[in-house]
């Protein structure tokens, strides 16, 4: 899963329920990534906002290392989901 923009983050959170149910002895950790997740998407609002006051690009770049932040954990989560599913 790759997040583009601020639409694919309903999608996002459901992956979060699909993680819990799959893997139900890594709930506390599915949730520390759902923590890690939602601060990410905080600071891209925050950005977003900072964008729609001053029209600076700094604030789009700030947006979108954000968004490059989420698509690194969601990586890291997916070869771990890999390494799980292999182990079986």
């Amino acid at each position: 899963m790759i997040v583009e923009s601020d639409k694919d983050f309903p999608e996002l959170r459901k992956q979060f329920n699909v993680w819990r149910k799959r893997f139900p002895m890594f709930t506390h950790d599915v949730n520390q990534i759902e923590h890690i997740i939602e601060q990410h998407i905080q600071n891209f609002a925050i950005a977003g906002v900072g964008y729609r006051q001053t029209h600076s690009k700094s604030y789009l770049e700030r947006a979108q290392r954000e968004l490059d932040e989420i698509n690194r954990v969601l990586a890291t989560v997916e070869k771990l989901e890999l390494m799980a599913m292999l182990s079986r």
